[in-house]
């Protein structure tokens, strides 16, 4: 098995270039090693290395959600690639749910005995008639993309990151951002019925139960079951909006009446708004104006993922 590392030094405000230094100590089998350096080279770089050769090989990301995101988009439909990851992110909603090594180790083990691998659906975007996104964990439509947008371009990152609390850097910029984001409406199709929903915070497509750095928002969602899941919140308060965040981390807040719950194969969103802001896997993806439909679908076995023996992860249960 060939064994490839894409590593983000940058991801985490530097806590990539701390777990590969450390990693790269204690590994003894043969690899392969590529930095990324831009946004999107990790997608190239899965894309190149894949197409070498018709042998299984192994990809093992050394970052965060964002870095995933891009080389899974690299080698969708490849049955010769396996990925796993390193989690070395702010967030890592990605290792709140798939399997992921820990340590040399384990990835020692896994090469040399060359355990399973599970095949894994993958969420897809179609903003218009142009615009194809494709997303491992979720996407989203409203203020969860406002967040990110703003988030990723704020200090404030940077600076939870340094002192070890990254995850508050989202409920930062939530809080923030809740007194200066504008609702808007939206119609959700199926195939067999249309719904309305007025004065809607955002709209989060998911893939797995997980997003925002551990908080469950889906708790319905599986990565191998060909459905993908919305989560609407609409007509709510912010001061019930900032509760309802405190009690994603538990599950509570599927009790809220504001707070809806749809599963199918495809969705079609019409978004009532001039310009509404869109993200996949936490990457900012643009706005999207008046009227413009949003396709949401699922491409089943689209990609494959590690599979390790007493994971207690969800999907290998």
């Amino acid at each position: 098995m060939h064994v490839l590392f894409i590593v983000n030094e940058y991801a985490g405000n530097g806590k990539g270039k701390i777990v590969w230094n450390r990693l790269q100590q204690q590994l003894s089998i043969d690899y392969q090693v590529a930095l990324t350096q831009y946004e999107g080279h990790g997608q190239e770089i899965a894309e190149q290395w894949a197409q070498k050769d018709q042998t299984k090989k192994l990809i093992i990301v050394v970052g965060g959600d964002g870095t995933v995101h891009e080389v899974v988009s690299g080698i969708v439909h490849n049955q010769l690639v396996v990925i796993a990851v390193v989690s070395a992110g702010s967030g890592n909603d990605f290792a709140r749910y798939f399997p992921t090594f820990k340590n040399a180790k384990q990835i020692e083990l896994y090469v040399r005995s060359e355990l399973s691998a599970s095949m894994m659906d993958i969420g897809k975007l179609q903003l218009g008639a142009m615009q194809h996104e494709v997303f491992v964990n979720n996407a989203g439509i409203g203020f969860d993309a406002y967040v990110t947008r703003h988030i990723n371009k704020s200090r404030l990152k940077y600076y939870f990151n340094k002192i070890g609390l990254g995850k508050l850097s989202y409920a930062a910029a939530v809080v923030r951002g809740l007194f200066r984001f504008s609702c808007f409406d939206v119609t959700v199709q199926t195939q067999n019925q249309t719904i309305h929903f007025q004065n809607v915070w955002f709209v989060a497509t998911s893939n797995q139960p997980y997003f925002g750095g551990g908080m469950k928002i889906s708790p319905m969602s599986k990565a191998n079951d060909g459905k993908v899941e919305l989560t609407i919140v609409h007509n709510i308060s912010k001061v019930k909006l900032l509760l309802i965040f405190a009690t994603v981390f538990f599950e509570k807040h599927t009790k809220f009446q504001e707070i809806s719950f749809l599963q199918s194969e495809q969705f079609d969103i019409v978004v009532h708004a001039n310009s509404v802001d869109c993200h996949t896997d936490g990457n900012y993806i643009g706005a999207i104006g008046q009227d413009a439909v949003v396709r949401c679908t699922v491409q089943q076995q689209a990609w494959k993922c590690i599979t390790l023996e007493k994971s207690k992860n969800v999907i290998s249960q």
